[in-house]
């Protein structure tokens, strides 16, 4: 199966709805760390702080959940499947609480004329290993149970699947080590900003999943 990662598609949403008056409200490891925390953590107080509202924030999370909806249905309907809405309500949440698990530290290494760079410091766990087992196990499961159709062992094994990754999730350990990723900033909105927001979620998508 595909990795549910979608963090590079939501964060441009996250940054047209900053406020722009005045100086920058915090450093640039400070906002960084924000936008970490709102997509991975769920902690939506750093970015409020940046002057963001409510109401864009809850706009924001939207966006991200939605998105990872689809890409779940995507999956599914690519394997010939359908998964139901309770199903998919409890995997996008258990992913959800798996994340909220991680921590990280922010610092800026550098900085000048309107540019910075920091570099994240984050734990992660390794969630394309995690998906390959969910699907190995409930593969060698439905090997071993017969059908009378190839449609029902397919059915079988899917449902096999998505509950083996239900229950990955709800185990998951972080690292006790981390991971860097070095993000190079610039002042957007009167706020620091990635410079390069596709790359800065790529980096970031990649390094929780243990992939960077």
């Amino acid at each position: 199966m595909k990795n549910f990662f979608l963090l590079s598609l939501c964060l441009c949403t996250c940054m047209s709805m900053l406020a722009s008056c005045g100086a920058p409200r915090t450093d640039a490891a400070d906002s960084i760390k924000a936008i970490y925390d709102l997509y991975i953590l769920g902690d939506t107080s750093g970015i409020s702080s940046l002057g963001m509202t409510d109401e864009d924030i809850a706009a924001a999370q939207k966006n991200y959940d939605d998105s990872l909806r689809e890409t779940i249905r995507a999956n599914f309907a690519a394997s010939g499947q359908e998964i139901n809405e309770n199903t998919l309500d409890k995997l996008c949440s258990v992913r959800k609480d798996a994340l909220a698990k991680m921590n990280a530290t922010a610092e800026i290494i550098e900085e000048s004329d309107g540019k910075a760079t920091v570099v994240i410091h984050t734990t992660y766990f390794n969630e394309a290993s995690l998906d390959a087992d969910a699907f190995y196990d409930a593969k060698e499961e439905s090997q071993q149970l017969d059908f009378e159709t190839q449609e029902e062992q397919q059915v079988f094994l899917m449902n096999a699947y998505t509950q083996n990754l239900i229950e990955a999730y709800q185990d998951v350990t972080p690292s006790e080590s981390t991971t860097d990723i070095t993000v190079e900033c610039v002042i957007q909105h009167k706020t620091w900003v990635p410079a390069n927001m596709s790359s800065f979620g790529s980096d970031l998508a990649s390094a929780i999943a243990g992939q960077h």
